[in-house]
């Protein structure tokens, strides 16, 4: 009996079983078209972990000699942190400077008195300023905690306040600007915003220092103009001084401030004095005396000729202006050799803390000085009012560069030191070495990534191209998942022209000469400590076998990035021509020969395309070929079930004989 019966037949034949067996000689074909396609997607699949590794090269290789490059970036090194902190932007100048902080700039935080809870601020328009900047808003009145809500949520990030309780029974108000600098006062203005700050004891009345004094030099003085835009220039050899009256007697708190100019005049510019008017020899002439004509003859003395005196010697004297008071005189710092304006600042307490007069002698015989907006001043005071109870106030910080005084209205400096933003995180008096140098570790990494990626690709087509195992076992940091892929991988493009030629192409490219036009006895990666038989880098690449992996010897590579390390970008990337355009070195070359095949349009994509063409293509075949058979299924199936039919209508024949044959018996 079969096993497997047609329903409703029972031929006794095992069809299922024969169309099985039919169909499994007709899907051979269907096979072969499936591993083919398999294959076309492997080959694609290793094609693309080869141009992702070519890529990786590729970048890594462009970011050592594009405009990115890690030989412009630089790092700022202070010798002190706690103090000072510089960060460096790309190509800023190498340089060491030595700076000494003397003063940080601060904001105003002013503190109340102790006040009542029941204490209630008064309801209006509160205006603050700082600065140029000014914040006004409405407030209805009520407790100090709401109104420091309100400061709060409308002071714009420049102002603050804290209620603090100071006993079970009374609170402090801290209200503070969040911007530095003498020039970013805070100021309570007219109104409620005053009011308040009185009643609360945060500002007490005093009464104004502020004293103007007029540019206009007194009289006597010499060598004294107004320029065109109203100050005073004291040309070369001016001398005087300007009045103070009444005279000014310090009070503990008062600064002295003017602003000053300098210009440089060119050498060529003295112009010498004219000839003066001296002796001449008197003309022939007569006089007649009692009709007796009396003659004169010609002088027999020759006169000196006029000989204009030499320019005069250049002297450079930049302690111009004093503080005077009495008798006494007390010099102001010496100005900055420069024709930037300048702001001098210093307190009467220094002058001797009493000015009747502040006196100017330019000795110089090529500058021309400016002053203007002299003023003394209470820097505390708000107009006529002051801090109470001040916990810190606007100043400007002060720090000393390079044996100059520096002043700047904010802890972040970012116009000092070129391409270098301080930030002032602390004083002392102690100076501080500001080092801006090349980022030598950013370059050692990056130059590891490049040969990283290079020895990656050389692995990858050794693997690809040969079909000697031990190019796999050499290579000892793969994984048990990468060891298998290898294997698997292991001469898959054995006696490909292409692969072998780039493998050994970029071989040549690494030993190859570049001359650096800063230094010529550097020509070589090898003299960089960069070779096929280096030591110190190995990473797991077994050299000994010679394939063409890179080695680096960090030490050597760190000494010459200290000593040379423009000759080191050189080498990776260069301008020969003086177009301002890489066109040599080693990372420039390996780029340039691996950009063909790595483009969108490259080598590789044209093979990948090649791949996805006849993997479209197979596809499609066995698309076909299945709906194939599928009909052939169908038939064979409909054609054995008519022969399970026949047999069957056969059979029940023959039982039918036989059971009339036995009826007859």
């Amino acid at each position: 009996m079969s096993d497997i019966t047609i329903p409703g037949v029972n031929s006794g034949l095992n069809t299922d079983s024969i169309v099985s067996k039919l169909m499994e000689l007709e899907r051979i074909p269907l096979e072969r078209k499936e591993d083919e396609r398999d294959s076309y997607k492997n080959e694609k699949t290793i094609w693309q972990d080869l141009s992702r590794d070519l890529t990786k090269l590729e970048d890594s290789a462009k970011a050592l000699y594009g405009a990115d490059n890690p030989f412009n970036e630089r790092i700022a090194e202070s010798s002190n942190e706690r103090v000072l902190t510089a960060v460096a932007e790309r190509g800023a100048l190498e340089q060491e400077k030595e700076i000494t902080v003397l003063q940080k700039a601060s904001a105003d935080r002013f503190l109340s008195d102790s006040i009542d809870k029941d204490f209630e601020a008064p309801s209006g328009t509160y205006t603050f300023g700082i600065g140029d900047e000014e914040i006004s808003f409405n407030f209805r009145g009520g407790s100090i905690s709401r109104l420091a809500d309100r400061i709060n949520s409308r002071g714009r990030d420049m102002l603050r306040a804290q209620v603090i309780k100071d006993t079970p029974d009374t609170t402090v108000m801290l209200i503070e600007s969040t911007k530095e600098g003498l020039e970013n006062k805070l100021e309570f203005k007219d109104g409620a915003a005053l009011e308040f700050a009185v009643s609360a004891g945060i500002l007490r009345q005093v009464d104004s220092s502020l004293r103007i004094i007029p540019a206009e030099p007194a009289e006597g003085a010499r060598g004294t103009s107004e320029d065109s835009s109203g100050r005073t220039l004291l040309a070369p050899g001016a001398e005087g001084l300007f009045r103070i009256t009444p005279p000014v007697k310090d009070n503990g708190k008062l600064l002295v401030e003017f602003d000053v100019q300098i210009n440089n005049l060119e050498e060529g510019e003295w112009t010498p004095p004219e000839a003066p008017e001296g002796p001449a020899s008197p003309s022939d002439s007569s006089i007649d005396f009692k009709g007796i004509n009396i003659y004169n003859s010609g002088s027999s003395i020759s006169l000196p000729e006029w000989d204009a005196p030499l320019p005069p010697e250049k002297i450079v004297d930049l302690e111009v202006f004093s503080s005077r008071s009495g008798s006494s005189e007390t010099f102001f710092p010496a100005l900055r050799d420069t024709e930037q304006k300048q702001k001098i600042t210093v307190s009467l307490a220094d002058l001797g803390g009493t000015t009747d007069s502040i006196a100017f002698k330019n000795n110089n015989t090529f500058k021309n000085i400016s002053i203007s907006e002299i003023k003394i001043y209470d820097p505390n005071a708000r107009g006529d009012w002051e801090p109470a109870k001040p916990i810190d106030q606007a100043s400007n910080s002060r720090l000393m560069v390079d044996g100059i005084e520096i002043i700047r209205n904010s802890n972040t400096i970012d116009d000092l030191v070129p391409g270098v933003t301080l930030t002032l995180r602390g004083e002392d008096e102690e100076p501080i070495d500001l080092t801006i140098s090349p980022d030598n570790e950013l370059v050692k990494d990056s130059i590891i990534s490049f040969f990283g990626n290079y020895n990656r690709i050389q692995a990858d087509l050794a693997i690809l191209t040969s079909n000697d195992a031990t190019v796999i076992s050499e290579i000892d940091y793969f994984t048990e998942d990468e060891v298998q892929k290898a294997n698997e991988r292991l001469g898959y493009f054995q006696g490909d022209s292409t692969l072998i030629q780039m493998k050994s192409r970029l071989q040549l490219i690494m030993m190859e000469a570049y001359s650096s036009p800063t230094d010529d006895t550097l020509r070589l990666l090898s003299q960089i400590g960069i070779s096929t038989n280096s030591s110190g880098f190995g990473a797991g690449l077994n050299n000994s076998k010679l394939r063409g992996y890179i080695e680096i010897n960090e030490d050597t590579l760190d000494s010459i990035l200290e000593t040379n390390i423009r000759g080191v970008k050189d080498l990776f990337g260069l301008d020969t021509d003086g177009d301002l355009v890489i066109d040599n070195g080693a990372a420039y070359k390996a780029q340039e020969y691996m950009s063909p095949y790595t483009g969108s349009n490259g080598i590789l994509a044209y093979r990948m395309t090649s791949l996805d063409s006849r993997i479209s293509s197979t596809e499609s075949d066995i698309t076909s070929y299945e709906l194939k058979l599928e009909d052939t299924e169908a038939d064979l199936k409909n054609k054995y079930a008519i022969m399970e039919g026949n047999i069957n209508a056969m059979q029940q024949s023959s039982n039918s004989l036989n059971n009339l044959n036995n009826n007859n018996n």
